[in-house]
């Protein structure tokens, strides 16, 4: 019973985390942007929107992965439907970003390349979670 309990509250500690996440990456997705100091390394912009979109990928799946396996054995099948359902939700969601800014915001301009970004930031987080999914199930068995 009790580790029912804190399967429960780690199941919704994650989805906080991943709801705050969420919001704080669409406002600063959407907020002036502030600009602090040149960098040497050019377009560092994209792989910060990589790294946002590997974040988020990553906490949506785990939080559904998580949800599912309290309740019984998820199969690999639905595993997999559900990790590949997160990766598509988290490409629109950058796109839908970008379409955003170029219409609510008078401050910044979508960027084709930030999708570009955002979805292989999603697609390396499906990949990270496809391996620790598979090295996971191999250590089960």
């Amino acid at each position: 019973m009790l580790v029912d309990m804190r399967l429960s509250s780690g199941h919704k500690v994650l989805f906080v985390i991943a709801i705050v996440y969420t919001i704080a990456l669409t406002l600063g997705s959407l907020i002036r942007p502030i600009h602090i100091v040149e960098t040497p390394i050019s377009n560092i912009d994209k792989l910060l929107h990589a790294g946002a979109y590997f974040g988020l990928t990553i906490l949506w799946i785990m939080w559904m992965i998580f949800k599912r396996s309290n309740k019984n054995d998820i199969s690999l099948k639905l595993m997999r439907k559900i990790v590949l359902g997160v990766v598509v939700i988290t490409i629109l969601y950058g796109a839908l970003m970008e379409v955003l800014q170029g219409t609510l915001t008078s401050y910044r301009t979508p960027d084709g390349w930030d999708i570009l970004a955002n979805t292989t930031g999603s697609i390396l987080g499906l990949g990270a979670c496809l391996i620790y999914i598979n090295k996971s199930r191999m250590l089960k068995s």
